[in-house]
């Protein structure tokens, strides 16, 4: 070969194979980029697949007695007699427990006294009245003039003296009112005005109206209104930006106004009753005895009847009966001890019948209706073992309790040996189900931009390329688990969760 053509030869050859290298290289980096993107180290999936499906409500109950009843004495008294403990049957009306009874039966003993008194009368109308008859007649009238008179000026008296508070003469809307204490011992009703004003050592108020005086402003003691028996203490000593208050006899808008004067009024009517009915006795005793004198008799005996009837019911109030049959099971007193009206002493229950009772928060009592089946545990026998129960009842109003709504919900449970009341029962509501059906995990549903749900469907098992897919759900079940009733079959696998 010609040596004048080797270096031409060497540099055709070099520049080739630097083609070669370079064509080499764009495969690689075309291989790289355009690759398929591998995600399966990002992607956490799982199969679509059939399962049964349910969706339960959760809750802890406890067992409670078709008659469970708290009983208490409707008075306070030491405890004399104490006839049952836990566990004794009893039958309804029987005598449970006592307290002191000396004043009520003195005093039932006198409604008696005053009852046979009534029918002796009654009896001496019919036979005619006598001198001394009228001359009594008149001493009762009289007596009972005073009585009422006495009875009608302190009902008012206690009507005027509703709640006493006073109020900005000006209709300030934003103030502290001062404190108004004492007994007014006026018989008017009216205003008493206070007028707050600066002196050169702190402050004073002067009083008008009812009552009259002057005072001076302080927050510790009670200053008094003038000559009304009514005292003041004010909330501040600055900062008041009320300067005339006024208080309004009778308070009309205190608590205790209707309660008052529904007691002046009765009073009132009350006195003019029991005067009318003696003075009609008094001028029937004057004159001969006659029809109406028979009847006013008898009426006598009939309020005498209602004083007997009102000193046994005030007996009866220191006595505990069963209302009804059932098992004592629980005893709250002692004998000797002091026990107070209306505080639980005595628990009667009927062991042989009971329920359970729990509580169901807003969000899960509009799927519970009554009927559904009830899964239940006791604490007492072991979570292993479970018994079966129905929704039964369902309270329309709710219960605040902790700040969330609830409404109590009644199930019925099976005769289960050494159930007793109070234990603590384990429900689960049995709310819907479904068998064998599709089902995915709920993060597996997604949302797009139209609000149609769809599922990332695995294309490509090894890399995990994924597309997204429309589907179609139905029941939400428990642990997290949604039915697809169309849009995946059984085996794909989904997207549940791509990691960050």
């Amino acid at each position: 070969m010609d040596k004048k053509k080797l270096p031409y030869l060497k540099r055709i050859f070099k520049k080739k194979r630097t083609w070669i290298i370079l064509g080499i290289v764009v495969i690689l980096l075309s291989y790289f980029i355009f690759r398929p993107k591998d995600n399966s180290k990002n992607i956490v999936s799982d199969f679509v697949k059939y399962a049964n499906l349910s969706q339960t409500v959760l809750a802890t109950g406890q067992v409670t007695s078709d008659t469970d009843l708290n009983l208490s004495f409707n008075s306070s008294g030491i405890v004399r007699t104490l006839n049952v403990s836990v566990g004794d049957k009893v039958y309804a009306g029987q005598v449970l427990a006592t307290i002191d009874q000396g004043a009520q039966l003195a005093a039932l003993t006198q409604a008696r006294g005053a009852l046979a008194a009534a029918q002796a009368r009654l009896q001496k109308t019919l036979d005619g009245a006598s001198n001394e008859d009228i001359r009594l007649a008149q001493v009762n009238l009289d007596q009972t003039k005073l009585t009422q008179d006495i009875l009608v000026k302190n009902a008012y008296k206690n009507l005027l003296n509703s709640t006493p508070q006073a109020v900005p003469e000006g209709g300030v809307s934003d103030y502290t009112a001062p404190t108004i204490s004492g007994t007014y011992n006026g018989d008017q009703e009216g205003t008493i005005k206070v007028n707050v004003y600066a002196t050169g050592s702190g402050s004073s108020f002067s009083v008008s109206g009812l009552a009259s005086g002057s005072g001076v402003v302080t927050t510790t003691t009670p200053q008094p209104l003038g000559n009304s028996g009514l005292y003041i203490k004010f909330p501040s000593l600055t900062n008041n930006n009320v300067s005339s208050w006024v208080i309004i006899l009778p308070n009309k808008q205190a608590p205790d106004y209707l309660v008052n004067k529904n007691a002046y009024e009765t009073a009132l009517s009350q006195a003019q009753l029991s005067i009318s009915q003696l003075q009609a006795t008094l001028d029937l005793k004057k004159a001969q005895a006659r029809q109406p004198d028979i009847d006013l008799a008898k009426a006598d005996i009939v309020t005498a009847e209602g004083q007997v009837q009102a000193a046994q019911a005030k007996y009866d109030d220191t006595i505990i009966r069963a209302p009804v049959s059932g098992t004592i099971t629980s005893v709250d007193i002692k004998l000797g001890e002091l026990a107070t009206a209306l505080n639980e002493a005595i628990v009667l229950q009927d062991v042989s019948n009971m329920y359970l009772e729990t509580n169901i928060n807003e969000a899960n009592i509009a799927s519970v209706k009554v009927g559904m089946p009830v899964d239940v545990n006791f604490d007492a026998f072991g979570t292993d073992k479970n018994f079966k129960g129905t929704v039964v009842k369902i309270d329309p109003s709710s219960t605040l309790i902790s700040g969330v709504v609830n409404y109590k919900l009644d199930a019925s449970i099976e005769k289960i040996p050494g159930l007793k009341p109070g234990m603590t029962a384990n429900m689960t509501i049995k709310v819907q189900s479904k068998d064998h059906v599709l089902v995915v995990p709920s993060r597996a549903i997604l949302t797009d931009k139209n609000n149609k749900e769809t599922v990332r469907l695995i294309t490509n098992t090894k890399t995990k390329a994924y597309k997204e897919v429309p589907v179609t759900t139905g029941l939400v079940g428990d642990g997290g688990m949604v039915e697809v009733t169309s849009g995946l079959s059984d085996g794909e696998e989904i997207v549940v969760l791509v990691k960050s």
